[in-house]
């Protein structure tokens, strides 16, 4: 078992919460919009139901809100929480369900083969 050391940050900060839902790793474009200002292009590198980190060439300020095109979902709120030289994380301010997300989707040929069953005699 892995114990952190005292002076670890969960026990300088004790509000600190792990993570509750699982992050999908990708690497696809699409655009993030600023408060309905501008919008720029970013690579989101994982998405979670409840936020995403995307590398950003633009400053984007920390608090503000946004809008990021999620494929398969269209436009999702979320809020700027960190941003770390190019690298950004939002919240998204509903979750989202990621089964109709198409950068979490499996593809056909990825999927196993489902026998189907013989037709019933009429």
């Amino acid at each position: 078992m892995n114990t952190p050391p005292p002076d670890s940050f969960h026990e300088k900060h004790p509000d600190y919460k792990d993570r509750q839902s699982k992050r999908t790793a990708i690497s696809t474009r699409t655009r993030l919009t600023q408060q309905d200002w501008y919008s720029v292009e970013v690579v989101v590198r994982n998405v979670s139901s409840t936020g995403f980190m995307a590398e950003c060439p633009e400053p984007i300020t920390i608090g503000s809100f946004v809008t990021l095109d999620v494929p398969g979902l269209g436009p999702v709120r979320a809020q700027v929480r960190w941003q770390l030289a190019r690298r950004m994380g939002g919240l998204f301010l509903d979750p989202v369900s990621l089964s109709r997300c198409e950068w979490t989707a499996v593809r056909a040929e990825d999927r196993p083969a489902v026998p189907l069953k013989p037709a019933d005699p009429a």
